[in-house]
């Protein structure tokens, strides 16, 4: 079967039912997340709304606190409180704190347009009101009163009351608090402040309902305060009943869940006030939410119809395109065999099929050059390999270094310990857990145990010096790079000179890169002893010497280091030598600065 057929027939078997499985899972996704939608919006709505009102609330508790902390109002009550049962007193300072307090009640009314009485009583009776209304009836016996009752009870907490009908058709709620004396809390009074909806329906009207979503308010009794609907009042006094027995049975302060309220399917957020003790609530109806989903999704599920009827159809045209001059390319392709990698093929076309022409014949074209270089890459990789295990400590040394721990562990001297104890830093810094890169610190720290030892072997040959900078301990570096210029000075520079010599090791930062220094004043050297140890390089005999003496060095490990570094960080860095013969050697080594912050694959 031909690779065309085999396409249509795996369209038909798989493509078509996975287009089919996705447009479900579409189908089902859009209607979640089109009931999501609703679901935010609903709970932005209460929320929203519990944050204006009981901002709102808190104005009116800020009018109620400054009315009971003014001056002139603290002390007329407490003549009222001095004088009762004598009547309300009436001399001139009293009755010049009662002009005072009147005057404040009535700039309060006029500044707020939603208050429409503010009233002080006492202990029994109205003390003071002022109101917008020409006729307004006191309350006879406010002690009786369930509000007074209330306020007086929660002792400097607000009690909001009502909707009540106060004047005419006008729907108003009342904010009472306790007066209490600012000198011992004692009760004085309590302040009433009526205030009609003005500002809860502007509250309420600012919120898009959409579609049978209704938003409204009830007051801690379950009683409506206010509603706004998109069509029509729902709130009935059934559907309220109702829904206050779903809240009792729900004490969440936030949520979105169903009910059911009068045999219909709504969908609830409400948010329940602590301050006021209201619940406000949005409801919208069930069928409502799946038909606004549908709706939304009705136009993508024709979009994907049309996609993917329009794609069966291209397919179909492009399969007669594409199929034959790959017939052709898979032909030609037979052709090129292992002996044969370099057969070229005709590009006839600009597009993707011709690209691919294209670079096969690139590809063949490189393919020996990159298969050469790939050899090349593995020996010189092998070789490096190889020359980082050989510079990790010579072997030599470890030998001599055993056996003068030997014979000082038998001559029961003192140092065996310290040296033993520098041989182990030693080998534990080199192994390094087969890393190949540490710190500046460290590799400061091998080359500091390794003088220690050469030191005690040496004894009274030279002392030493290794400084480092704060600035380059955390730096980066190929380890063991130091060592072999220290032991290079050693042995060609300190060892062959007679007298006390003096070796310091510095590492310090230089710019953008960071300095090793190896400097001593030792035999010293002339430029052509520097290139061998740097190049490698020797005579025969020279290498024979050097091999028959086991403690000196052939400058071999010179040449690794230099070789690691430039393989590692380019030509530009390595190392190089400053001496003259008789005078010292200064060795440095120059790496580029490389913070281990900014390396933390290392």
């Amino acid at each position: 079967m031909g690779i065309k057929p085999k396409i249509l027939l795996f369209l038909t078997f798989v493509i078509v039912p996975f287009m089919v499985l996705i447009s479900g899972l579409i189908y089902q996704n859009s209607i979640r997340r089109s009931a999501h939608v609703q679901v935010s919006h609903a709970e932005d709505i209460v929320h929203n709304m519990d944050k204006n009102i009981e901002s709102y609330i808190n104005e009116l508790s800020v009018l109620a606190n400054e009315c009971n902390y003014n001056y002139y109002l603290q002390r007329y009550l407490r003549s009222v409180r001095d004088r009762e049962g004598e009547g309300l007193p009436k001399d001139a300072d009293s009755l010049h704190q009662n002009e005072i307090i009147n005057a404040l009640l009535e700039a309060n009314l006029q500044n707020r347009p939603d208050t429409t009485v503010i009233s002080i009583y006492g202990k029994d009776r109205l003390l003071m009101q002022r109101s917008i209304y020409t006729v307004n009836e006191a309350e006879s016996d406010p002690v009786a009163s369930e509000w007074y009752r209330e306020a007086v009870y929660r002792y400097g907490g607000i009690c909001i009351t009502g909707p009540d009908k106060m004047t005419g058709a006008d729907r108003e709620m009342a904010l009472s608090l306790m007066i209490r004396n600012s000198e011992d809390g004692a009760f004085l009074g309590v302040i009433r402040i009526n205030f009609n909806l003005n500002r809860l329906s502007e509250i309420v009207d600012n919120v898009t309902v959409n579609g049978e979503e209704t938003v409204g308010i009830l007051n801690s009794k379950g009683e409506l305060i206010y509603e706004k609907n998109s069509d029509s009042r729902i709130l009935n006094h059934a559907m309220l009943k109702a829904l206050r027995k779903a809240e009792q049975e729900n004490k969440l302060r936030s949520s979105y869940r169903p009910i059911e309220l009068c045999g219909e399917k709504y969908y609830m957020a409400a948010v329940t006030q602590p301050l006021t003790g209201w619940t406000i609530v949005d409801l919208q109806s069930h069928d409502s939410i799946l038909g606004a989903a549908r709706n939304s999704i009705l136009p993508m599920e024709i979009v994907v119809l049309i996609i993917f009827s329009t794609i069966l159809i291209l397919l179909n045209i492009l399969l007669n395109h594409v199929v034959d001059p790959i017939l052709v390319l898979q032909k030609k392709m037979e052709l090129v065999t292992l002996d044969n990698t370099r057969l070229e093929m005709p590009v006839q076309t600009n597009d993707e099929l011709g690209m691919l022409i294209r670079n096969f014949n690139q590809m063949t074209e490189r393919i020996d050059k990159l298969s050469s270089q790939l050899i090349e890459e593995q020996r010189k990789k092998r070789q490096y390999e190889l020359r980082a295990l050989q510079a990790q400590i010579n072997p030599h040394f470890l030998y001599n270094t055993l056996d003068s721990i030997i014979w000082m562990a038998e001559l029961q001297d003192p140092n065996v310990v310290p040296m033993t104890e520098a041989l182990a830093r030693l080998m534990r810094l080199s192994l390094n857990k087969g890393r190949e890169f540490i710190t500046v610190e460290d590799e400061m720290n091998y080359v500091r145990n390794y003088l220690i030892i050469q030191s005690m072997r040496y004894q009274d040959k030279f002392d030493y010096q290794v400084v480092t900078e704060e600035a380059v301990k955390k730096c980066i570096t190929v380890k063991l790079i130091v060592q072999p210029l220290v032991e290079n000075s050693i042995y060609h520079g300190i060892k062959e000179k007679r007298g006390k010599c003096h070796l310091e090791v510095r590492a310090f930062r230089s710019g953008r890169d960071v300095l090793f220094t190896v400097r001593d004043d030792g035999k010293g050297m002339d430029a052509e002893a520097c290139g061998k140890i740097l190049n490698g390089t020797g005579s025969k005999e020279e290498r024979e010497n050097s091999r028959q003496d086991k403690g000196k060095g052939n400058g071999i490990g010179v040449f690794n280091v230099n070789e690691r570094i430039q393989l590692e960080y380019g030509d530009s860095y390595g190392v190089s030598y400053q001496s003259e013969p008789g005078k010292g050697t200064l060795a440095t080594i120059r790496i580029p600065y490389i913070d281990k912050l900014e390396n933390t694959s290392v």
